[in-house]
């Protein structure tokens, strides 16, 4: 463990360079204090640079606005929860003293392994996070929770087995619906698999859910659950559905796979084998709880196995410069969809006024980030592998009015990428989508639904690799009854559609956009509603679904527009080659085209002669 610093002149950098323990601010007289944080302090220090506090915790019951609360380098097994706020003009702020490593970590170590049985381990774990909720680790990486079919180390890219055949009984309310689903390759013996959780995505496999196993005889199980929609016959379980199986010790039978029980004893076959070491376990849900405070900093920490919390009182916060990982962890989900719900998972950004920036995220079994609450902005955080619980969550999921989502990189999530629902005024600029609805089906890379957007942006994206099964996926995609957004210079290739307006779609201006290089330019039913929507100045290398009262106007529809190619970014791939027929074949929409060159604006989503946007982390 390292020592504390001392009073050491070389070490006075960053934030605390040359600066005393106590600054005493001009107007008004009042003492501005540096409070540091070192493993090898003592809480009952005051809390200077030779005499350090122990803990975040006590410096956070210390710290008055416009303290600064500086955390040297070490890993802090606690949850942060201030005493109070700050002040306009005099925030509480939290940050890694210096740029140095500070990690706080929700995950307590584990460790008296005796040998139990084969290859597997046993240990003590006096708590239990809940069904489903624990999580184990290994030289930092999650092992599976016991399942059958075995799987790899890989969320986003989970081995399943899949139903022969299936029928089901709906009803309405809490697991009142059974299904009975056919496998021959379940073959253990009857009874083997009673009480088991079942993860599922039923029918047209839009999200996945659990149930609970209560009768299996060998190549039939079955199980009862909660129908979300009992009319709706798209979400009821079917032959092809995806599934796997957890709950049970007997499950436990391969490398990376762990079993905790009721009595406290967690067992563990380690991924090479022999006793385990370096074991983790998930202790603590929050990082930080921020709920009903204001004017607070939180800069330059790891965050791992745990999160950030905020109500939707909290405000006027800057969360930046942080590495998150494993930020949420679940399994049991009795049904798949959120909807308008408030969700409980990812860094959760639910106040005002607050701003979450220059981050990654990595692992989380719902969100990576939810926005509620109205007027934050999210910028510059690099998200994967997120939603690998497969539910309706997203790598980024907002939910509140006048948001800001902008340059961003999102890739490998269970569905969709982006999601906006029910959130008017916002604007999703300048983000990198890619790899998504790895394991659901009808989503996005961009995703809203029944939302009068009341002149939402959604800009200057790249989406590509997009794909699913069923209805397929779509890179950007304008849900059922979805109206009054801007669409404009976005670029979506390698998709089942680039563009999908369910209908009714009224009120929309699609401009300036490049669709290329996927099954459908624009998918819709084909009859429903567009009035209104305007249509002009994209590019559709492939076939285009309107709708009708759709206004079309300037489009290129031809399957070779002259792309330049040869990009290193391959989205610039889409740019325009000298000769190209969509150049100053637009028509001016201010403030859309604003800028062009030449004698018009061109189709698509970049000018030629122009420097090309960028989107994601840059």
């Amino acid at each position: 463990m390292r020592q504390p610093p001392g009073n050491n002149p070389a070490r006075l950098r960053g934030p605390a360079a040359g600066r005393p323990a106590c600054v005493e601010a001009l107007e008004p007289r009042t003492l501005l204090t540096l409070y540091y944080v070192s493993n090898s302090g003592l809480d009952s220090n005051p809390g200077t640079l030779s005499h350090p506090f122990q803990s975040i915790q006590h410096a956070a019951l210390v710290a008055q606005p416009g303290d600064t609360v500086l955390v040297l380098s070490g890993t802090y097994y606690e949850t942060v929860t201030p005493a109070r706020s700050g002040v306009p003009g005099k925030t509480i702020n939290f940050e890694a003293y210096d740029g140095e490593a500070v990690t706080i970590d929700g995950a307590n170590p584990i460790t008296g392994w005796t040998h139990y049985s084969g290859s597997i381990y046993e240990a003590s774990q006096p708590w239990d996070l809940g069904a489903g909720n624990d999580q184990v680790f290994v030289n930092g990486q999650m092992m599976n929770e016991a399942r059958w079919p075995n799987t790899t180390l890989d969320v986003s890219h989970p081995v399943l087995a899949h139903a022969t055949g299936a029928t089901s009984t709906i009803a309405n309310g809490p697991n009142a619906s059974t299904a009975t689903i056919t496998d021959p390759h379940l073959t253990q013996p009857k009874g083997y698999w009673v009480g088991a959780t079942i993860h599922i995505a039923p029918g047209q496999g839009w999200t996945a859910q659990t149930g609970t196993v209560t009768a299996y005889t060998p190549g039939k199980l079955t199980y009862t659950f909660t129908s979300y929609a009992p009319t709706r016959s798209y979400e009821n379980p079917s032959a092809g559905n995806g599934y796997y199986l957890t709950g049970t010790f007997q499950a436990l039978d391969a490398p990376g796979e762990f079993y905790l029980d009721s009595a406290g004893h967690l067992y563990l076959w380690a991924p090479s084998g022999g006793s385990p070491a370096n074991v983790q376990s998930k202790a603590r849900q929050d990082a930080f709880n921020l709920s009903g405070l204001s004017y607070i900093n939180v800069i330059g920490f790891n965050i791992f196995a745990s999160t950030i919390v905020t109500d939707a009182s909290s405000s006027h916060f800057l969360i930046s410069n942080l590495n998150v990982s494993y930020v949420s962890q679940f399994t049991i989900q009795p049904v798949g969809w959120q909807l308008g719900n408030p969700q409980q998972s990812g860094i959760q950004i639910k106040g005002t006024d607050i701003i979450f920036q220059d981050s990654t995220i990595a692992y989380s079994a719902g969100d990576g980030v939810f926005v509620g609450g109205s007027g934050n902005t999210v910028q510059k955080l690099l998200i994967h592998d997120a939603d690998y619980n497969a539910g309706d969550w997203a790598p980024i999921y907002v939910l509140g009015a006048n948001e800001v989502v902008r340059h961003n990189t999102v890739y490998n999530a269970g569905r969709s990428g982006i999601v906006f629902r029910y959130s008017p005024d916002v604007q999703i600029l300048n983000n990198l989508v890619y790899d998504v609805m790895l394991q659901t089906t009808d989503g996005g890379g961009l995703y809203t639904y029944g939302t009068d957007g009341a002149g939402s942006r959604i800009a200057y994206n790249v989406i590509y690799n997009v794909y699913a099964g069923g209805y397929g996926a779509a890179g950007i995609y304008l849900d059922n009854d979805s109206s009054n957004y801007v669409v404009d210079h976005n670029a979506v290739f390698n998709a089942n559609y680039a563009l999908k307006l369910n209908p009714t779609n009224t009120d929309d201006e699609i401009y300036n956009n490049t669709f290329a290089n996927c099954g459908l330019g624009l998918a819709s039913s084909g009859s429903g509603n567009m009035s209104g929507t305007v249509f002009a100045n994209d590019i559709f290398t492939n076939p285009a679904d309107f709708g009708p009262g759709a206004v079309l106007q300037h489009l290129y529809t031809g399957s070779n527009p002259n792309f330049a190619g040869g990009a290193a970014d391959n989205y610039l791939d889409f740019e325009l080659a000298a000769g190209s027929p969509a150049i100053d074949a637009g028509e001016p929409l201010p403030p859309y085209t604003n800028g062009f060159t030449g004698q018009a604006p061109d189709d698509g989503a970049f000018e030629y002669g122009l420097p090309a946007f960028r989107a994601g982390t840059y």
